[in-house]
């Protein structure tokens, strides 16, 4: 797993690797709630030559245009941005056959619009369009497959926080070959439902924006409930993705079949939670117990590793917040423009310092820089846990001052997770 990714993720897991096609065409059909941070989650993960499929509107400048060509990244375009330009879409599909008939992999996302949120949104037509377009043109020879990708982030907008990377079984096209040839459009309807049910099943979904806040306040307590470690950041486990499904499903039923149940279990959340915030406590406090002395010891030990790597790869970092905070009007783009523009500075300031190192102090020099971008690298896995450490301090303070307050925080926090079953 590339290095960028992660540092963005503090955790990344991908189940069900193993339906990602080994030969022939494919289109990876995803969801989309968190802009390019998404085609670069696939990119990470899926090792055979990729196609990236964008929106039209964004290939307006010429520096654009040439900055996604050199990316693989292709054009389609909707209606909703242009309704001129959709015409260029017999151009656009031609070229997507042309991708598929040297069995490349496309990524799109179905549903055509990038919306921060926890639900499958209805597909678009445009995946089921590329893909009969392509089986047509071969009559149904090509062997297209399509693999939904649900893409399950712990808090999309921010970085160092988690994601559920989960594929779904592969779909043949040509599995609708004759409904296709008696009805192209009941076959497009037929295959976008295919996909919508086959991305719903992975993905955690809140069903109802009334729900959002008690379901992640519900997914918060089952996260701290048991204890992550840091290594290894990349996990192939489902058992994470399970239990936030579970504990989304559950709620999702009482919204639907038992409001006043729904109603108490939110109004304790509430009260528990609205204390927490009150006091500048974490859940993962109440929830867990560490041993102060010897984290803290561990953490001074590192201390000179994490402030040498921090100051020195701080700036980039500073000015990719700057941009995003400056630029960015929707919250669906500002993890991308955050991290793409830190990463390009890193990108276009490490071959200048080697160049500067290597001419003032050789080889020593270059070695220097090298054993700074490591401690860079550790510096941000340190940092997650200096933020646990001071977290962890300011709880043993409020204990001391309030210890009738955490005794009934810890109660609190017990019986939201008995209502939900939430430890099984």
């Amino acid at each position: 797993m590339p290095i960028a990714m992660r540092l963005f993720f503090r955790k990344a897991y991908a189940v069900n690797k193993h339906f990602i096609p080994q030969k022939g065409p494919v289109i990876f059909a995803c969801m989309h709630p968190n802009s390019f941070i998404d085609d670069f989650v696939l990119g990470t993960f899926i090792r055979r030559h990729i196609r990236f499929i964008a929106r039209g509107d964004v290939f307006k400048t010429k520096i654009a245009r040439i900055l996604l060509k050199s990316m693989r990244v292709s054009p389609i375009y909707r209606a909703m941005d242009n309704p001129g330009d959709v015409k260029k879409n017999l151009e656009a599909f031609s070229l997507f056959t042309r991708f598929l008939k040297n069995k490349d992999f496309l990524i799109l996302h179905a549903e055509g619009v990038c919306v921060h949120e926890k639900r499958v949104r209805p597909l678009k037509k445009g995946m089921s369009r590329i893909a009969f377009s392509a089986e047509e043109t071969y009559d149904f020879e090509l062997g297209v497959q399509i693999v939904p990708v649900s893409l399950n982030y712990t808090n999309a907008p921010r970085m160092r926080q988690e994601i559920m990377v989960e594929f779904s079984e592969p779909i043949r096209v040509s599995e609708f070959k004759e409904l296709y040839l008696e009805n192209s459009s009941k076959a497009m309807l037929a295959l976008n439902k295919r996909v919508h049910a086959a991305l719903s099943d992975k993905a955690v979904v809140i069903k109802e924006k009334e729900a959002e806040a008690l379901t992640e306040w519900n997914l918060r307590l089952a996260r701290n409930n048991s204890k992550t470690s840091v290594f290894p950041i990349f996990s192939t486990t489902p058992d994470r993705f399970k239990l936030e499904k579970r504990i989304a499903d559950q709620i999702n039923h009482l919204y639907e079949n038992s409001k006043d149940t729904f109603e108490q279990l939110n109004d304790k959340a509430a009260g528990y939670f609205n204390k927490l915030k009150q006091y500048q406590l974490k859940d993962k406090n109440i929830a867990q117990s560490n041993n102060l002395f010897w984290k803290g010891l561990f953490l001074t030990l590192l201390s000179p590793v994490f402030a040498i790597g921090y100051l020195t790869h701080f700036l980039p970092v500073f000015i990719g917040k700057k941009v995003a905070g400056k630029i960015v009007k929707t919250i669906e783009f500002y993890a991308s423009i955050y991290f793409a523009t830190s990463w390009l500075l890193f990108v276009l300031g490490y071959p200048v310092m080697i160049l500067i190192t290597s001419l003032i102090w050789g080889y020593l020099g270059v070695l220097a820089l090298i054993i700074l971008s490591v401690f860079g690298f550790f510096s941000v896995l340190l940092r997650d846990q200096y933020l646990l450490l001071g977290n962890r301090i300011h709880f043993h303070r409020v204990k001391r001052k309030h210890p009738e307050l955490i005794i009934q925080l810890k109660q609190e926090r017990k019986e939201l997770v008995d209502l939900l079953h939430i430890s099984e």
